[in-house]
């Protein structure tokens, strides 16, 4: 086990508990027993709290720490250096931090690249659904949270031994999709595609929504009721929205002006949508034309990105074309939970939960009422949340867990979706559908909008982090080459954008704020590619070859600390993976460079005389690199070598 050495340490701890209680205190042999880590490490590195034990016993705490404590502390064995009973009631556990540097040193020897990584004891067939954004408009900075925060889950299962395959889901049938394929079949010969084709597109959509939506207005204007006023007002609003999106690309502007002006575009998307679930070949050449030219885009963001698909999953393809919604509908007609109204099929969510006794099972309060969920429309064709039923359970037949990345706002679609499945009968795999929801991303003064074209691309995000990263290196090291100053401002940057949008984490609202995501200070990539840069520089100006040494020379107190932190790593690792929080990775990089660079003011390493305590401080930086290379890869961070 020398590749977790606090892990070694902490079941040693666990071992000598439980020995001494079953000397001691054999009533409590049954108890179960952990560790924590105390939140001021002068208390000790692990700590057990004695309240369970003691109320079990009728006696204080402290008296029951202190006969525990006393009883370990007969025969210490290594590495534990120290047992005492402190507080109100806790038996605290020091470490020796020279036996656990010796082990820690020795697995990054035997395999720096895989320093951090444990296997769990089940390993798992994971899907990971992220990203999947709608291909009528660019990915947005929004989106970007979801592929960072995606893709850093899948990183992180994986190296818990996890097979995970990454899946995008194509949402190609909807209102939507139908309205920009439709749009673009009357300009595509008119118009030549400038610059990234999902850009071309999300300009497309919404100008086609804008002339829809006046459209709409312009009949209810007609009149002279309250109704008619209030159109009126908003037209007005829709005409201000159109304007700009002249603005942006006169030639588009003009040529769907001319195609679509005396078009119904809502009944004409509304048959295309319906023609494109009945698979008729015109409708499926213009759809699929259409999101072929948007993924390319998608595509060529999320290379840059760092962020890769095993499977692009196409809506259409999986649950329309297959018959697998039709099944999803006619099982759920089956059951006693569906009713017409106004023609169109609803599920009642709120009986179901209600009959199967799903809502503590899923977290619900019991005064909360659940709402139908509509299947099909009058017309017949179906919502994305029922395409989505039967997607889900195409994935969970694929896999042990499903995991689906996807905003907040859509929690109650995704609840609503579970329920179906129990409803269906499918509770064993419903039980293995988590939905990792994600709050919005905010950026000061923007209010976003695809309908109107109103939307911070996550291209945008990236090409400004790059500036913005070059300007600062330009300051800061302006003997590097051009190219030099390129390619680390491109990394840097992007990687800075990604750190940024994963720290949080994924239940908050992130606020996107530029001083804090290029920050060479604190707290931000910069600044912990910079503490790895610097390590990069104490190993190369020493000539410094890994090797074994005396890691009882290291007795800096600092030195405990960061070898206490660099073996906490796997632990850190395990948490963040098995709990799906990739933000504990991100604070705990930050946290180091921190120690580092505090260690790096205060301690000499490549002028110490003694040679010993040199090439054991030089070996601990080594480690140090590497967890901090190891980690930023974890989360999709490349690190830069240079700056």
């Amino acid at each position: 086990m020398y590749s977790d050495p606090l892990g070694v340490f902490e079941a040693t701890c666990l071992e000598a508990l439980k020995e001494a209680i079953l000397r001691k205190l054999p009533e409590l042999s049954k108890l179960s027993l952990s560790l924590e880590v105390p939140p001021d490490p002068r208390f000790g590195d692990l700590a057990y709290p004695c309240f369970e034990a003691a109320k079990r016993l009728n006696r204080p705490p402290i008296e029951v720490a202190r006969v525990l404590a006393a009883e370990i502390e007969k025969a210490l064995r290594p590495p534990i250096l120290e047992v005492v009973a402190q507080g109100p009631g806790y038996v605290n556990f020091r470490a020796d931090h020279v036996q656990l540097a010796r082990d820690l040193f020795k697995a990054v020897l035997e395999a720096p690249d895989d320093y951090g990584s444990t296997p769990a004891s089940e390993k798992l067939q994971v899907i990971v659904e992220h990203t999947s954004g709608n291909p009528v408009h660019p990915l947005t900075v929004g989106t970007g949270r979801n592929s960072f925060l995606g893709d850093a889950v899948a990183r992180l299962l994986e190296a818990r031994g996890h097979r995970v395959e990454r899946h995008f889901y194509v949402d190609d049938v909807g209102f939507q999709v139908a309205l920009a394929a439709f749009a673009y079949s009357k300009v595509k010969d008119k118009v030549e595609i400038r610059g990234k084709p999902d850009h071309f597109v999300g300009l497309l959509y919404s100008i086609s929504n804008t002339l829809m939506e006046i459209q709409r207005l312009k009949t209810l204007a007609a009149g002279e009721d309250e109704e008619a006023t209030k159109a009126r007002a908003k037209l007005s609003e829709w005409m201000s929205v159109l304007q700009e999106l002249r603005e942006r690309d006169e030639r588009l502007f003009e040529a769907l002006m001319d195609s679509l002006k005396d078009v119904d575009l809502r009944g004409e998307a509304l048959k295309l949508n319906r023609d494109y679930e009945e698979g008729k070949p015109y409708a499926v050449k213009a759809v699929r034309e259409l999101c072929n030219l948007t993924l390319e885009g998608f595509k060529e963001t999320l290379n840059r990105a760092n962020i890769r698909f095993d499977s692009w999953d196409w809506e259409s393809d999986l649950t329309v074309w297959s018959g697998a919604v039709e099944e999803i509908l006619d099982g759920l007609r089956r059951t006693p939970f569906t009713s017409i109204e106004m023609e169109a099929l609803v599920f009642k969510a709120e009986e179901t939960a209600k009959n199967l006794d799903l809502k503590r099972k899923l977290g619900i309060k019991e005064e909360h009422v659940i709402p139908d969920l509509t299947l099909t429309r009058a017309d017949g064709t179906t919502l994305y949340t029922t395409r989505d039923i039967a997607y889900a359970l195409w994935k969970l037949k694929r896999a042990n867990k499903v995991i689906n990345v996807i905003g907040a706002e859509q929690s109650l679609a995704q609840m609503q979706l579970r329920i179906a499945l129990y409803a269906l009968g499918h509770g064993d795999l419903a039980d293995n559908y988590i939905h990792y929801a994600y709050e919005l991303v905010h950026l000061p003064g923007y209010r976003m909008s695809g309908r109107r074209g109103r939307y911070v691309t996550l291209d945008q995000i990236m090409d400004e982090a790059a500036n913005r990263v070059y300007i600062e290196v330009g300051k800061r090291w302006p003997n590097l080459s051009e190219e030099e100053k390129r390619r680390v401002a491109e990394k840097l940057g992007v990687g800075a954008v990604r750190y940024a949008l994963v720290s949080v984490s994924a239940s908050k609202p992130m606020m996107f704020n530029w001083d804090r995501v290029i920050n060479f200070e604190q707290n931000s990539l910069p600044f912990i590619n910079y503490a790895y840069v610097r390590s990069l520089g104490i190993l190369k100006k020493s000539g410094f070859k890994p090797s074994e040494v005396d890691t009882a020379k290291l007795r800096h107190p600092q030195e405990r600390e960061i070898v206490m932190k660099l073996c906490s790593f796997p632990r850190i690792v395990r948490q963040a993976a098995d709990e799906l929080r990739p933000e504990l990775l991100a604070t705990y990089l930050n946290d180091l460079s921190s120690l580092f660079n505090s260690y790096y003011e205060k301690v000499n390493v490549i002028h110490e005389k003694d040679e010993e305590v040199r090439m054991a401080r030089l070996m601990l930086v080594y480690t140090l690199k590497t967890v901090l290379c190891n980690g930023m890869k974890l989360i999709g961070i490349i690190p830069v070598d240079i700056m």
